[in-house]
């Protein structure tokens, strides 16, 4: 029986081979035994027993032409996922508010699902939160905003896909009290666990006499209407409905766009460095055409969210 250092080491192989092979496409001639055996630490023997497997598992087929080198012919993106990972696929994303969240979700949902790959979902409020749960390993992808994943991303974290401009959000608008005077100190909430809104907040507000006031974005609405905050950057979506007689809107300084260049508005699909295979599938699975698409149809509501 194998130890329990073996096994380990076996896991370490199946996963880097799988994401190897699902960074292929078909035809294409594949490293040596001996050349993978060396880029992963492994003996030549493991490398040759982890692919066997993955045949037989129906995961890849491999054409071996002798002298000529041996080459992909198929690939199963579901079957490599689940004999590299055995487990389904977990994206952290940001509470389902409104219906662009929901068509990203549906549409990710689907690009995974039609390769095979169950993917589930576990939504956390906070650009900061999400990435602390990929940290932890409890999920494989967080989705940010891709201001956000330049901001936060460390050494063990990294951008797999940056999707189209407006798949994270629509705009940041400046929310503020009809009666808010400008000759005060102004309160601004801020939620610390959201990067683009501290971000944001601090560009936007800078030199000005302003105190921050610390909430969690879902009491936005709830704290500007009791007068407890004069003004908030939130996103333009969430908010609509509470425009009225008190409460009003203005966009991003033009100071604040420039320099955030529309980065707050693409969405960011998160891996950890040293996942290999999550990665891969993400670039072989996820086109930022046919995700815009579904999610512009669950916003105009042609289309009902499923996630």
């Amino acid at each position: 029986m194998p130890n329990d250092k073996a096994l380990i080491k076996r896991e370490e192989i199946n996963r880097r081979l799988a994401g190897y092979f699902l960074s292929l496409e078909p035809g294409i001639n594949i490293d040596s035994v001996r050349d993978l055996a060396g880029s992963m630490d492994a003996s030549i023997g493991l490398i040759s027993e982890s692919i066997s497997r993955l045949e037989e598992l129906g995961a890849i087929e491999i054409d071996r032409r002798g002298q000529l080198g041996s080459f992909l012919v198929r690939q199963s993106v579901g079957r490599l996922w689940a004999s590299a990972m055995n487990q389904p696929l977990v994206i952290a994303h940001t509470l389902p508010s409104n219906r662009r969240y929901e068509g990203l979700a549906t549409a990710l949902k689907k690009a995974f699902n039609d390769v095979g790959v169950e993917a589930y979902f576990i939504f956390i409020r906070g650009s900061r939160t999400r990435l602390k749960a990929l940290r932890e390993n409890r999920c494989h992808i967080a989705i940010v905003s891709q201001f956000a994943a330049e901001g936060l991303c460390g050494r063990t974290e990294e951008i797999a896909a940056t999707l189209a401009p407006g798949s994270f959000v629509k705009s940041h608008q400046v929310f503020f009290r009809n009666d808010t005077k400008n000759n005060q100190p102004i309160n601004v909430a801020i939620d610390p666990d959201s990067y683009d809104q501290m971000q944001l907040s601090n560009i936007e507000f800078k030199d000005q006499p302003i105190d921050f006031h610390k909430i969690t974005f879902m009491s936005i609405h709830h704290y500007l209407a009791e007068k407890k905050v004069d003004m908030a950057i939130w996103t333009e979506e969430d908010m609509e409905n509470q425009l009225g007689n008190t409460i009003s809107k203005r966009p991003l300084s033009e100071k604040t766009v420039e320099i955030v260049g529309g980065r707050n508005t693409k969405a960011a699909l998160v891996t950890r460095t040293d996942d290999r295979a999550t990665r891969a599938l993400i670039q072989k699975v996820v086109d930022a055409a046919a995700i815009n698409e579904i999610q512009q149809a669950v916003i105009s509501g042609t289309l009902i969210p499923e996630y």
